[in-house]
């Protein structure tokens, strides 16, 4: 079997099915399948670890029942029983309880936009978390900002670059563009926190003592 032959998607999947490929996607969204990029396709390899996730979900569908959300914002509780959500949301729930403010999540500046599409338009880049009163952005970033992941980043995008091109670039125009206008940008990768071979976070007390040394500037300011 061709690597072309082993890759599969959620189109594929749900219409296999009988279901609507739009109900099977939203379904995965809602089961927050840590594995699982912002804006990323949902494209697997058949018989993989991931494949058997949107199988799951896919049957739970099928049967009629729903989908139990995976997200959860309390620190308070067990690293295992959060594990199901994104690392992304894991890190920004710890900065809001580090900075005792809630995050505006996926907050999209006016100036920050991507590069033009087919039609010339110009989407909104969006942040993983922007604190208004402290002009402060949060990135998290994932093993794929830094490292290649061939089946991800080979895909090529509707800009006709490959997806791992345009995340780099956009980065960049995170990193170059907030600071001109103002704001304060603190990226926090994977890689500084205890994670798993596969870049998942092991999520220890030890994440937070990593992001309140990294925030420290704008704790001072709060008790200004």
């Amino acid at each position: 079997m061709t690597e072309k032959a082993a890759i599969t998607s959620a189109v594929e999947m749900a219409r296999s099915r009988g279901i609507d490929p739009k109900r099977f996607r939203a379904a995965l969204r809602g089961a927050g399948l840590q594995w699982h990029s912002h804006n990323g396709r949902w494209e697997v390899r058949v018989g993989s670890t991931e494949h058997a996730d949107m199988t799951r979900v896919l049957d739970t569908l099928a049967h009629g029942r729903g989908i139990k959300p995976a997200m959860s914002t309390a620190l308070n509780r067990s690293p295992s029983s959060v594990r199901a959500s994104s690392d992304e949301a894991w890190i920004i729930d710890i900065c809001d309880a580090v900075l005792g403010r809630k995050a505006s999540r996926q907050h999209r500046f006016p100036f920050l936009q991507g590069d033009p599409g087919p039609s010339g338009r110009r989407s909104l880049l969006p942040v993983d978390a922007y604190y208004h009163d402290l002009r402060l952005v949060i990135e998290y970033h994932e093993r794929q900002h830094t490292q290649r992941v061939k089946l991800f980043d080979d895909r090529i995008t509707v800009l006709g670059v490959p997806r791992g091109e345009q995340r780099r670039r956009y980065d960049d125009y995170r990193r170059t563009l907030l600071p001109r206008h103002g704001y304060g940008l603190v990226i926090f990768d994977y890689a500084e926190f205890d994670h798993t071979s596969g870049g998942r976070l092991m999520r220890n007390s030890r994440d937070r003592e990593i992001v309140t040394a990294r925030l420290q500037a704008y704790l001072r300011s709060t008790d200004t």
